[in-house]
């Protein structure tokens, strides 16, 4: 089978290319978005059950998969999906795939900034936040969170994260200094618990399954990640 860029696809085709992962999806239950993470997914659908999220915030848009389904999901319940990207390729390609939505607004830029610009509007609201903007030199993730820190009734979900448990799940790291880990999260999240999956790498199959963590910043939210059985609160 050839191999197919799926930038270049997507590019090329961005609505069809979204219908097909779509159609793909309910034929063969192989998801397109969240890294293609069926357990991942369950955990969002537990999570989503359990909370009325009004917003449904992501950083790095990349080509708009995983936004078309967070819109999808939001629509159901007439809730917004805000989404940037700091890549100018790659934000032209989201504004094909997804731009067109009534429900998603998209920024292009740097995903703090784009935080930062949300928090008057949304830190008092019932958000899940997506967190995917670290693909360059310079890593947002610590600021992210300080800006999220303040946003007390939001749930976070950081993508390629490093599973203190199970090294089998693939992570980011770029250098010593930066690395998508506990360490470079310290002192970022305030004392607010940190959840990482409550299964093994290899129940995902044939999946390169990535690593993630979830993060919620107030107690009442705690408690409703405490009754999800696919995730397990980190001791420190």
């Amino acid at each position: 089978m050839l191999n197919v860029d799926p930038v270049k696809l997507t590019e090329a085709y961005p609505r069809s290319t979204l219908i097909a992962r779509r159609f793909r999806a309910a034929l063969t239950g192989k998801i397109y978005y969240f890294n293609g993470q069926k357990n991942r997914a369950r955990v969002f659908h537990a999570l989503n059950t359990e909370v009325q999220f009004e917003n449904y915030v992501e950083t790095g848009t990349f080509l708009g998969m995983t936004t078309d389904f967070l819109a999808r999901t939001a629509g159901e319940r007439g809730a917004r999906v805000y989404s940037c990207e700091i890549d100018d390729r790659h934000f032209g390609i989201a504004s094909r795939t997804v731009g067109m939505l009534q429900n998603v607004q998209l920024y292009r830029g740097n995903s703090v900034d784009f935080l930062r610009s949300l928090s008057s509007t949304l830190s008092q609201a019932l958000n899940f936040v997506y967190l995917d903007a670290h693909w360059n030199e310079y890593l947002p993730l610590r600021d992210e969170l300080l800006i999220l820190e303040k946003w007390q009734n939001t749930v976070v979900m950081i993508d390629d994260f490093k599973v203190p448990s199970d090294e089998r799940f693939g992570w980011d790291k770029y250098d010593d200094e930066r690395e998508i880990c506990l360490r470079h999260i310290a002192g970022s999240f305030g004392d607010n618990a940190v959840y990482f999956p409550n299964y093994s790498a290899t129940d995902e199959g044939a999946v390169a399954a990535r690593g993630y963590c979830v993060i919620a910043m107030s107690e009442p939210w705690r408690k409703v990640l405490d009754r999800i059985s696919l995730l397990r609160r980190h001791v420190f």
